[in-house]
């Protein structure tokens, strides 16, 4: 891997960690990136932001559903 292309780099690294959505997001939020002027850190915590924000919500789901709830409901 080297400093030719950084957004493969991401994407390679992204599937060897199994996070989907940092591949999903990376290319994106880089654009916005470099058109709002953030930081490498700000960068870094807003694609990382959506990895634990996606997980934490994919956890929720699988729990109720192995809970073996018979439907979900809502007040």
């Amino acid at each position: 891997m080297g400093a030719a292309d950084p957004l493969k780099d991401i994407e390679h690294y992204a599937q060897v960690m199994k996070a989907p959505r940092i591949r999903e997001s990376a290319a994106r939020l880089a654009e916005q990136a470099r058109s709002d002027g953030w930081s490498h850190e700000d960068y870094l915590a807003a694609v990382l932001s959506r990895e634990v924000t996606a997980r934490e919500s994919s956890g929720t789901q699988n729990r109720i559903r192995l809970a073996g709830f018979p439907t979900p409901k809502t007040l």
